[in-house]
């Protein structure tokens, strides 16, 4: 028997299969998978599973996925993944409170991009008023390639581009507490919320309340929804640094042209191709202002200093999520 993970964490996963949502746990003290990670899954997997009874099983295999979205967990020094076999990322913040955070959103795009899953950046609440920089960085990012979309509970018009838009897919909701996931999710399928709810209630035996993700399909089986918790910083790790410019499409597209090449790091080089871009204002500051943090970290963590060899540089960047 196959089933979808719809939560879970530990040794304990909601499983919903063609006879039910089964309580699963593994056949044995773990599963073997071929890497190791911070959990071995997420919502989203497709695994096979042993029936114990009507309401229980023994998840025996997870079988391979399709696409899988993963953000570096700090306490456990590994991958955690978030949700997988998914379609599209679709990041969402809002245009009041919490503020406008383009930096947490640029870490999102880094990661989509790691794992080669498209990105749908939302602004929500947007009948509230709309600042002219935010609205000029929503313009800057389609400029590069990505998908933007201004939402709000208020205005069925945004709600029904954004259902056409995931239709018949499985789209994973990262954002930071409070830009409105919820309530948005709600109004793309009036009580899909209570559907949540009712997954997790199970799942916490009784508290209605939960830290994990949790995957729900909305009422044409064709689509899903994989709801995060909100997430306050994201932190990058297994990124080379001389690579983190692969990940940033208008830096991408100069790799080479440095004057020393592959080499460069973008920081402070004469001759670069992207400083001088920065200079030109072909690459938006903020843009270039991720970057380094990103480069700052990801040098300065232990990972780094122990892969190459060198010592641990200085880290002074901002929690800029």
């Amino acid at each position: 028997m196959t089933g979808t993970v719809l939560i879970g964490a530990n040794n304990r996963f909601l499983v919903k299969t063609e006879q039910g949502i089964v309580s699963c746990t593994f056949k044995g003290k773990k599963l073997k998978t071929d890497e190791q990670a911070y959990n071995t899954l997420a919502p989203g997997d497709i695994v096979e599973l042993v029936p114990v009874d009507s309401e229980t099983g023994l998840i025996t295999k997870l079988l391979p996925r399709r696409s899988l979205f993963w953000r570096y967990n700090e306490k456990g020094k590994a991958k955690q993944a978030i949700a997988a076999n998914i379609d599209v990322v679709i990041c969402v913040s809002s245009t009041g409170m919490p503020p406008w955070r383009p930096r947490f959103i640029d870490r999102v795009s880094v990661l989509a991009e790691m794992n080669e899953l498209p990105l749908l950046i939302i602004l929500n609440k947007c009948d509230l008023p709309v600042a002219p920089e935010i609205l000029e960085r929503l313009t800057h990012y389609e400029s590069l390639g990505l998908a933007t979309m201004q939402t709000s509970i208020y205005n069925e018009d945004s709600i029904e581009r954004l259902r056409r838009y995931i239709q018949g897919k499985t789209a994973a909701c990262i954002g930071q507490s409070g830009v409105g996931k919820s309530s948005l999710i709600n109004a793309l399928e009036p009580g899909l919320d209570f559907e949540i709810g009712d997954i997790c209630e199970k799942y916490e035996r009784g508290r209605h309340t939960t830290v994990a993700a949790v995957c729900a399909q909305l009422a044409d089986s064709t689509t899903a929804i994989i709801d995060t918790p909100g997430i306050r910083r994201l932190a990058l790790r297994y990124i080379n640094p001389l690579e983190l410019s692969w990940y940033f499409p208008e830096m991408h597209k100069l790799y080479g042209a440095c004057k020393l090449g592959a080499r460069c790091t973008h920081l402070h080089e004469n001759g670069c191709a992207v400083r001088d871009a920065l200079a030109s204002g072909s690459i938006h500051p903020d843009r270039y202002q991720s970057y380094t943090s990103i480069w700052y970290e990801l040098t300065a963590s232990k990972e780094y200093a122990k892969k190459t060899g060198k010592p641990q540089h200085y880290s002074n960047y901002e929690d800029d999520e």
